[in-house]
């Protein structure tokens, strides 16, 4: 007789895993459940490796709540497990001062310390090569490679008596006797729970559990360039932009990352495919899906000239670097080199909206994470703590 799992997860990326973690230390006997070969291959494993401070993100949002909760718990837990990382801030720079003071005293709203605006002197006491006349530091960001942070949670949910199986493409999801059974192409596997933490096919896997969300993921590739070695001594930490508040998307920016490499990026370019790293990557049935969602034509009308430019920007190298230019000086085309792409997630509501905000729909017997966009990697522990509370 097959077992029985009290909790079967789709998805071993850094939420997915994180999720598992907190539900075996509750006792839970639980099953993950992955098409690749190991965890976090997908936007775990391709981001940034910020550690987000949360400044960002309006007050009492699940975003705002979930980020400040999350990065204590990750801080917490790379300590235990001595992984590498760095919390050494950052600056937000903007020519405008009133959007400075803005994100500064949303930053008190949110009982940060040490958050503090800075005169020019002080942006060249931090990062001497940054253009700005004024900016606002960040004390609570910092660096960390989510890849190794999730390894290294697979590893502690293992020792746990937690269950992962790779190369498991689920293929259909069946009720049968108040349980879920999930079918790969290789397997068949029962439990009283389904948890969705299928990222850039979250929407496929709700389907399939008979869900019809009011959203679609949309990728869309970010990429980024890595300086040479020699100009590496440009960026002390990182340097970001002010976000426009009408996207989820922050735009470009600087950042030294855990092994000292400075990365300008990402864009945000509409992929081909869920898993469209390159623009050679072509998905024809995924695309067709993407382009036929009427909450993809409402996006593409609000937003061609943006996603126009953001194209642009991707296939013109010397645009990338007009833009790093801003932020520093004396970067060369050649002084950029590609690294590996992300595709990012993004759920657009049927209405064309970009969905900002973490969103969780419960089912019979279910809980599909639909949308879990930065900063999920940060908050990834906190969203499996929220997740476990949920499951009895």
């Amino acid at each position: 007789m097959k077992k029985i799992y009290d909790v079967a997860i789709i998805g071993a990326g850094i939420v997915g895993m994180s999720t598992a973690l907190k539900l075996q230390e509750k006792g839970k006997n639980v099953l993950v459940l992955d098409k690749e070969k190991s965890p976090a291959i997908h936007q775990s494993g391709r981001n940034s490796g910020v550690i987000h401070s949360g400044i960002y993100y309006k007050p009492q949002s699940f975003k705002s709540d979930l980020c400040i909760r999350g990065r204590e718990l990750l801080i917490d837990f790379m300590n235990t497990e001595n992984i590498p990382y760095r919390i050494e801030g950052k600056i937000v720079v903007d020519n405008d001062i009133e959007k400075i003071a803005e994100l500064n005293k949303r930053a008190e709203d949110l009982n940060m310390t040490g958050v503090k605006a800075l005169e020019r002197n002080e942006i060249l006491d931090l990062e001497p090569n940054c253009k700005f006349e004024s900016a606002l530091y960040v004390p609570q960001a910092g660096v960390v490679d989510y890849k190794v942070v999730t390894e290294a949670i697979a590893k502690k949910f293992i020792s746990l008596g937690g269950t992962v199986e790779y190369f498991q493409k689920i293929k259909n999801i069946n009720s049968q006797n108040d349980l879920k059974v999930l079918t790969s192409d290789k397997d068949s596997f029962s439990s009283e729970y389904l948890i969705n933490c299928a990222g850039l096919f979250s929407d496929t896997i709700a389907i399939l559990d008979n869900i019809e969300p009011n959203l679609r993921i949309i990728p869309f590739r970010g990429e980024y360039f890595v300086f040479n070695e020699e100009k590496s001594h440009l960026v002390n930490n990182m340097i970001y932009p002010i976000s426009d508040p009408n996207l989820p998307f922050l735009g470009i920016h600087l950042t030294k990352t855990i092994d000292g490499k400075i990365e300008a990026g990402p864009n945000a370019v509409l992929a081909f495919a869920k898993e469209g790293y390159k623009w050679s990557n072509i998905n024809i049935s995924e695309f067709s899906k993407t382009i036929l969602y009427k909450g993809m034509w409402k996006l593409g009308k609000q937003y061609f000239g943006t996603g126009i430019s953001e194209m642009y920007r991707s296939l013109n190298k010397k645009v990338f670097l007009k833009e790093i230019l801003t932020y520093i000086p004396d970067v060369e085309l050649s002084d950029l080199q590609p690294r590996v792409a992300g595709v990012r997630a993004q759920a657009v509501s049927s209405n064309g909206d970009l969905i900002d905000d973490f969103v969780f729909e419960e089912s019979n017997n279910s809980l599909h994470v639909l949308n879990a966009p930065s900063p999920a990697a940060t908050a990834s522990l906190a969203i499996g703590e929220f997740i476990a509370q949920k499951v009895n």
